[in-house]
Protein backbone atom coordinates (compact mmCIF):
# COMPACT_ATOMS: atom_id res chain seq x y z
CA UNK A 1 0.00 0.00 0.00
CA UNK A 2 1.47 3.63 -1.07
CA UNK A 3 0.83 5.96 1.84
CA UNK A 4 1.96 9.46 2.45
CA UNK A 5 1.21 10.88 5.80
CA UNK A 6 1.12 13.99 6.89
CA UNK A 7 0.50 15.32 10.66
CA UNK A 8 -0.94 19.05 12.11
CA UNK A 9 -2.45 20.58 15.05
CA UNK A 10 -5.57 20.37 16.15
CA UNK A 11 -7.26 22.15 18.56
CA UNK A 12 -9.53 20.90 21.13
CA UNK A 13 -11.55 22.91 21.51
CA UNK A 14 -12.48 22.96 17.69
CA UNK A 15 -12.48 19.27 17.24
CA UNK A 16 -16.23 19.41 16.56
CA UNK A 17 -16.60 22.67 14.81
CA UNK A 18 -14.43 23.23 12.17
CA UNK A 19 -14.40 20.91 10.03
CA UNK A 20 -13.36 23.58 6.66
CA UNK A 21 -14.20 20.88 4.47
CA UNK A 22 -18.07 20.29 3.62
CA UNK A 23 -20.08 17.62 3.47
CA UNK A 24 -20.48 17.01 0.21
CA UNK A 25 -16.07 17.18 0.01
CA UNK A 26 -16.14 14.00 2.87
CA UNK A 27 -14.01 11.91 0.59
CA UNK A 28 -15.46 8.20 0.35
CA UNK A 29 -13.15 5.12 1.81
CA UNK A 30 -11.41 4.39 -0.96
CA UNK A 31 -9.85 0.41 -1.43
CA UNK A 32 -6.24 0.70 1.13
CA UNK A 33 -4.29 -0.28 -1.97
CA UNK A 34 -5.45 3.29 -3.41
CA UNK A 35 -5.21 5.80 -1.11
CA UNK A 36 -2.77 8.45 0.51
CA UNK A 37 -3.29 8.84 4.22
CA UNK A 38 -2.78 12.98 5.33
CA UNK A 39 -2.78 13.56 8.98
CA UNK A 40 -4.38 17.00 9.20
CA UNK A 41 -5.89 19.25 11.82
CA UNK A 42 -9.67 19.33 12.57
CA UNK A 43 -9.36 22.68 12.69
CA UNK A 44 -10.14 22.72 8.71
CA UNK A 45 -9.76 19.69 6.53
CA UNK A 46 -7.42 21.50 3.80
CA UNK A 47 -6.32 24.52 6.49
CA UNK A 48 -3.33 22.94 8.07
CA UNK A 49 -0.72 25.13 8.48
CA UNK A 50 -0.02 27.99 11.02
CA UNK A 51 0.00 31.18 8.94
CA UNK A 52 -0.17 34.68 9.57
CA UNK A 53 1.88 38.04 9.71
CA UNK A 54 2.12 41.33 12.16
CA UNK A 55 -1.12 42.65 12.50
CA UNK A 56 -3.45 43.39 15.16
CA UNK A 57 -4.20 41.16 18.31
CA UNK A 58 -7.73 42.38 18.35
CA UNK A 59 -9.31 39.01 16.17
CA UNK A 60 -11.61 41.18 14.08
CA UNK A 61 -9.28 43.01 12.54
CA UNK A 62 -8.56 39.84 10.75
CA UNK A 63 -11.83 39.68 8.44
CA UNK A 64 -10.38 41.71 5.70
CA UNK A 65 -12.11 43.44 2.86
CA UNK A 66 -15.57 41.78 1.60
CA UNK A 67 -16.12 39.53 -1.57
CA UNK A 68 -16.12 42.38 -4.08
CA UNK A 69 -12.43 43.89 -4.05
CA UNK A 70 -10.97 45.93 -6.61
CA UNK A 71 -8.30 43.73 -8.72
CA UNK A 72 -4.46 45.03 -7.73
CA UNK A 73 -3.26 47.53 -9.79
CA UNK A 74 0.25 47.43 -9.54
CA UNK A 75 2.57 44.90 -11.74
CA UNK A 76 4.18 43.58 -8.22
CA UNK A 77 1.47 41.23 -6.36
CA UNK A 78 1.56 42.03 -2.82
CA UNK A 79 2.94 39.25 -0.61
CA UNK A 80 2.94 39.83 2.91
CA UNK A 81 5.21 36.90 3.47
CA UNK A 82 7.97 38.72 1.19
CA UNK A 83 8.96 41.37 4.41
CA UNK A 84 9.74 37.99 6.97
CA UNK A 85 13.31 37.61 7.76
CA UNK A 86 13.71 33.62 7.35
CA UNK A 87 16.13 33.86 10.27
CA UNK A 88 13.10 34.84 12.79
CA UNK A 89 10.98 32.28 11.25
CA UNK A 90 10.49 29.07 13.25
CA UNK A 91 9.52 26.17 11.26
CA UNK A 92 7.19 23.73 12.95
CA UNK A 93 6.94 20.49 10.70
CA UNK A 94 4.57 17.41 10.30
CA UNK A 95 5.22 15.11 13.60
CA UNK A 96 6.22 18.06 15.73
CA UNK A 97 4.38 18.43 18.95
CA UNK A 98 4.58 21.90 19.90
CA UNK A 99 2.83 22.60 23.04
CA UNK A 100 0.53 19.38 22.56
CA UNK A 101 -0.41 19.21 19.08
CA UNK A 102 -2.72 16.29 17.67
CA UNK A 103 -3.59 14.63 14.74
CA UNK A 104 -6.42 13.41 12.26
CA UNK A 105 -6.66 11.25 8.84
CA UNK A 106 -7.56 12.71 6.08
CA UNK A 107 -7.97 10.11 2.45
CA UNK A 108 -7.34 10.99 -0.62
CA UNK A 109 -7.80 8.62 -3.35
CA UNK A 110 -4.25 9.18 -5.64
CA UNK A 111 -5.81 6.86 -8.04
CA UNK A 112 -8.69 8.50 -8.97
CA UNK A 113 -7.30 11.75 -11.11
CA UNK A 114 -10.94 13.51 -10.68
CA UNK A 115 -11.24 12.36 -6.99
CA UNK A 116 -10.95 16.11 -6.75
CA UNK A 117 -13.18 17.48 -8.78
CA UNK A 118 -15.74 15.55 -8.32
CA UNK A 119 -16.20 16.32 -4.75
CA UNK A 120 -15.23 20.10 -5.04
CA UNK A 121 -18.24 22.46 -5.16
CA UNK A 122 -16.38 25.03 -7.18
CA UNK A 123 -13.45 24.29 -9.63
CA UNK A 124 -11.83 26.98 -11.16
CA UNK A 125 -8.66 28.71 -12.57
CA UNK A 126 -7.43 31.72 -10.31
CA UNK A 127 -4.84 34.51 -10.67
CA UNK A 128 -3.56 34.90 -7.09
CA UNK A 129 -3.44 38.31 -6.73
CA UNK A 130 -1.62 39.28 -3.38
CA UNK A 131 -1.25 37.13 -0.20
CA UNK A 132 -2.70 39.54 2.98
CA UNK A 133 -0.49 37.35 5.21
CA UNK A 134 -2.15 35.10 7.91
CA UNK A 135 -5.12 34.34 10.99
CA UNK A 136 -5.71 31.74 13.55
CA UNK A 137 -8.78 33.72 14.29
CA UNK A 138 -11.91 32.81 11.76
CA UNK A 139 -14.52 35.34 10.60
CA UNK A 140 -16.51 32.43 9.57
CA UNK A 141 -16.45 30.27 12.63
CA UNK A 142 -15.70 33.24 14.84
CA UNK A 143 -13.32 31.17 16.62
CA UNK A 144 -9.68 30.60 16.82
CA UNK A 145 -8.83 28.01 14.18
CA UNK A 146 -5.50 25.98 12.58
CA UNK A 147 -4.12 29.12 11.12
CA UNK A 148 -4.73 29.59 7.33
CA UNK A 149 -3.25 32.16 4.52
CA UNK A 150 -5.64 34.97 3.46
CA UNK A 151 -5.82 36.89 0.70
CA UNK A 152 -7.14 37.93 -2.61
CA UNK A 153 -7.47 36.36 -6.33
CA UNK A 154 -9.20 36.58 -9.71
CA UNK A 155 -11.22 34.19 -11.66
CA UNK A 156 -9.78 33.17 -14.88
CA UNK A 157 -12.19 30.56 -15.93
CA UNK A 158 -14.40 27.96 -13.82
CA UNK A 159 -14.55 24.60 -14.99
CA UNK A 160 -17.50 23.35 -12.37
CA UNK A 161 -19.72 25.32 -9.74
CA UNK A 162 -21.42 28.12 -8.55
CA UNK A 163 -18.81 31.29 -9.56
CA UNK A 164 -18.57 34.17 -11.97
CA UNK A 165 -15.40 34.45 -14.07
CA UNK A 166 -13.68 37.78 -13.83
CA UNK A 167 -15.01 38.14 -10.25
CA UNK A 168 -12.24 39.50 -7.89
CA UNK A 169 -12.86 37.28 -4.27
CA UNK A 170 -11.53 36.81 -0.98
CA UNK A 171 -9.80 33.28 0.02
CA UNK A 172 -8.25 31.04 2.70
CA UNK A 173 -6.23 27.61 2.41
CA UNK A 174 -4.35 26.25 5.33
CA UNK A 175 -0.49 27.10 5.81
CA UNK A 176 1.48 30.08 6.35
CA UNK A 177 3.06 31.68 9.15
CA UNK A 178 2.10 33.52 12.66
CA UNK A 179 3.50 35.71 15.23
CA UNK A 180 4.47 33.72 18.19
CA UNK A 181 1.89 36.11 20.16
CA UNK A 182 -0.92 35.08 17.64
CA UNK A 183 0.50 31.35 18.10
CA UNK A 184 0.79 31.40 22.01
CA UNK A 185 -2.65 32.88 22.49
CA UNK A 186 -4.59 30.58 19.78
CA UNK A 187 -3.85 28.01 22.06
CA UNK A 188 -5.98 26.02 24.30
CA UNK A 189 -5.20 25.96 28.17
CA UNK A 190 -4.05 22.80 28.44
CA UNK A 191 -1.44 23.83 25.17
CA UNK A 192 -0.84 26.66 27.55
CA UNK A 193 -0.47 24.42 30.58
CA UNK A 194 1.75 22.23 28.51
CA UNK A 195 4.24 25.03 27.82
CA UNK A 196 4.42 26.89 30.44
CA UNK A 197 5.62 22.93 32.29
CA UNK A 198 8.17 22.86 29.89
CA UNK A 199 9.63 26.15 30.41
CA UNK A 200 9.50 25.99 34.05
CA UNK A 201 6.47 27.46 34.71
CA UNK A 202 7.38 30.58 32.38
CA UNK A 203 6.01 31.75 29.01
CA UNK A 204 8.08 30.46 26.73
CA UNK A 205 9.73 33.08 24.58
CA UNK A 206 9.37 31.45 21.17
CA UNK A 207 10.59 33.06 18.13
CA UNK A 208 9.05 36.20 16.58
CA UNK A 209 7.04 34.08 13.86
CA UNK A 210 6.16 30.19 13.28
CA UNK A 211 5.24 28.33 10.39
CA UNK A 212 3.79 24.99 10.69
CA UNK A 213 2.81 23.12 7.15
CA UNK A 214 2.13 19.18 6.49
CA UNK A 215 4.56 17.31 4.79
CA UNK A 216 5.31 17.49 1.03
CA UNK A 217 2.31 20.63 0.79
CA UNK A 218 3.00 23.23 -1.23
CA UNK A 219 3.19 26.97 -0.63
CA UNK A 220 1.07 29.55 -2.80
CA UNK A 221 2.60 31.87 -4.46
CA UNK A 222 1.09 35.73 -5.10
CA UNK A 223 1.22 36.58 -9.10
CA UNK A 224 1.14 32.53 -10.22
CA UNK A 225 -2.56 30.94 -11.91
CA UNK A 226 -3.60 27.84 -10.63
CA UNK A 227 -6.37 25.68 -10.71
CA UNK A 228 -8.15 25.39 -7.51
CA UNK A 229 -10.92 23.03 -5.48
CA UNK A 230 -12.66 25.82 -3.59
CA UNK A 231 -15.60 25.73 -1.08
CA UNK A 232 -17.41 29.18 -0.64
CA UNK A 233 -17.80 30.12 2.85
CA UNK A 234 -19.80 33.07 4.37
CA UNK A 235 -20.21 34.77 8.23
CA UNK A 236 -22.83 33.89 10.12
CA UNK A 237 -24.09 37.18 9.93
CA UNK A 238 -23.54 37.22 5.93
CA UNK A 239 -21.31 40.42 5.87
CA UNK A 240 -18.40 38.04 4.61
CA UNK A 241 -17.91 35.74 1.85
CA UNK A 242 -14.60 34.18 1.01
CA UNK A 243 -13.21 30.33 -0.94
CA UNK A 244 -11.86 28.14 1.04
CA UNK A 245 -8.64 26.22 -0.98
CA UNK A 246 -9.33 22.70 -0.53
CA UNK A 247 -7.45 19.62 -0.80
CA UNK A 248 -3.66 20.92 0.35
CA UNK A 249 -1.43 20.37 -2.87
CA UNK A 250 -4.00 18.37 -4.58
CA UNK A 251 -6.12 21.11 -4.70
CA UNK A 252 -3.85 23.81 -5.90
CA UNK A 253 -2.19 23.04 -9.12
CA UNK A 254 0.18 25.66 -11.19
CA UNK A 255 -1.84 26.19 -14.26
CA UNK A 256 -0.11 27.66 -17.68
CA UNK A 257 -1.07 27.91 -21.52
CA UNK A 258 -5.01 28.33 -22.73
CA UNK A 259 -7.33 26.62 -24.56
CA UNK A 260 -6.42 22.97 -25.90
CA UNK A 261 -2.51 24.33 -24.75
CA UNK A 262 -3.21 24.40 -21.11
CA UNK A 263 -1.36 22.31 -18.46
CA UNK A 264 -1.53 21.43 -14.75
CA UNK A 265 1.56 20.89 -12.75
CA UNK A 266 1.21 17.71 -11.00
CA UNK A 267 2.62 18.63 -7.10
CA UNK A 268 3.80 14.98 -6.22
CA UNK A 269 5.43 13.84 -9.52
CA UNK A 270 6.32 17.52 -10.06
CA UNK A 271 5.12 17.01 -14.23
CA UNK A 272 3.26 19.37 -16.62
CA UNK A 273 -0.08 17.70 -17.42
CA UNK A 274 -2.52 17.98 -19.41
CA UNK A 275 -5.83 20.20 -18.03
CA UNK A 276 -8.26 17.05 -18.90
CA UNK A 277 -6.09 14.89 -16.43
CA UNK A 278 -7.69 16.75 -13.74
CA UNK A 279 -11.07 18.83 -14.84
CA UNK A 280 -13.55 16.94 -16.51
CA UNK A 281 -13.91 18.65 -19.97
CA UNK A 282 -16.67 19.11 -22.15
Amino acid sequence: MKTHQFQSERSDALRKQLVEMPSQLQPRKPHPSRRVLLAIGAASVGAIVLSGVPKSADPATNRGSNQQLRPAETAVPHDAYASIPSDEIQHVGTGADFFGAARDDFLWDMKDPYYGYDRAPIVARVHIDSIDGGRVFSPIYEQYVSPQTIGKMTVREVYKGDLAAGGHVNYSRGGGIITFEEFWNSRTQQQKDKGLATNGGQRPIGPKYVQMKLMDDIDIEAGKEYVVLLSPRSSKDGTFHEYFIDGMQFGLREVKGSGADTIVLNNVTKTWESLGSLVRLP
